[in-house]
């Protein structure tokens, strides 16, 4: 929140520039919060840094996008765009964006952007055939799949299965309209009702939406539920550990079908089974690796169902799922394998 600060960071020197924060509801105060960070970054590099040899403009929001275009041609050096969620189709799915016109005229910009772009980096297979249909040329993008914070990732060597008398299954995120947890609070109460309360879901961490889903809980009387809130980062993969299974879900958007929640390749680095709740891609890697059971998303029925078999599954069955994720993860999305990728990339943009 200063104006300005400028650090070194393992050799590197960091400089943080001033914009206001928002983490509310109000669509206008987050846009506003992007705006702020873009301009003062557009103005500062424009103004007071040297010309670089290559800009990298990382999501989001689209507004990073058009500073890293602008900059690319003032600055007369390639720019990159890593694109971590496709706008405006992300806008439209979580709600935020309803009018067909303003919709039209963001995908118009962002278009440009991705036209200027001398690289495209993309977190899924998907996102490039979203982006190739959208007349991007295919030799400029390049899927690097997104890796976890590996620092806080520790393996466990205890069982992975019925470590107490329930079968739990944890979440950890955020709990906002995106996930779409409402769903899986009306699969616990098919599950409780059907006799199988030992099976349960905790939620570990915040969002817009925790109290919502509180309320929901209570109304429906779970007991087979459990709000655990934010536990410091270093804590929550012992969380994670302690869990049978770890569950992703999303809304049941066609944009969410081609993306790969970033909590996704955390689980899988954590080698334990997971009860996957995404359509698309997430589905396919999860398959791929038989790392878990999927499940349609916001199906309460079939998330019931897919915990109930996952619950019923032997611990050979439950480490294999583990273990066949955590090799997926090391073979395909761990942070070596991405940083030698872009890295690659940056340096034969360079010699271009």
């Amino acid at each position: 929140m200063r104006f300005f600060q400028s650090e070194e960071i393992d050799g590197v020197r960091v400089v943080r520039l001033p914009s206001y924060i928002s983490h509310g509801k109000s669509s206008l105060a987050r846009l506003f919060s992007y705006a702020t960070f873009c301009l003062s970054a557009f103005i500062y590099c424009l103004l007071f840094s040297s010309r670089p040899n290559v800009i990298y403009s990382y999501y989001p929001p689209m507004l990073g996008g058009i500073a890293g275009a602008l900059l690319g041609i003032f600055k007369r050096c390639p720019f990159i765009y890593d694109v971590q969620d496709l706008w405006p189709e992300a806008l439209s799915a979580t709600g935020v964006l309803k009018d067909s016109r303003l919709m039209r005229f963001l995908d118009w910009i962002i278009s440009w952007v991705y036209k200027r772009a001398a690289a495209i980096v993309v977190l899924s297979d998907g996102y490039k055939k979203t982006l190739i249909s959208k007349g991007v040329p295919a030799n400029k993008i390049h899927r690097i799949y997104n890796w976890c914070d590996e620092s806080r990732i520790h393996q466990s060597t205890s069982p992975v299965c019925k470590l107490n008398e329930h079968f739990d299954i944890a979440y950890a995120g955020n709990l906002g309209p995106a996930q779409a947890l409402g769903f899986v609070l009306e699969a616990a109460r098919k599950l409780q009702e059907g006799g199988h309360s030992d099976i349960r879901f905790l939620f570990i961490g915040d969002g817009i939406e925790c109290n919502e889903l509180k309320q929901q809980a209570a109304s429906f009387g779970l007991s087979n539920v459990v709000f655990k809130g934010r536990v410091p980062p270093e804590q929550v993969g012992v969380e994670l550990q302690a869990a049978d299974a770890l569950l992703v879900h999303l809304a049941d958007e066609p944009v969410f079908s081609i993306t790969i929640p970033s909590k996704t390749q955390a689980y899988m680095a954590l080698g334990k089974p997971i009860l996957m709740a995404v359509a698309g891609e997430s589905a396919q890697i999860i398959e791929e690796a038989s790392a878990g059971v999927i499940s349609r998303p916001c199906s309460p029925d079939d998330i019931a169902s897919a915990a109930l078999l996952m619950s019923e599954s032997s611990p050979a069955q439950l480490a294999s799922f583990g273990a066949c994720a955590r090799k997926f993860y090391i073979d395909h999305m761990s942070k070596r394998n991405g940083v030698e990728k872009v890295a690659a990339l940056i340096k034969g943009l360079i010699q271009k």
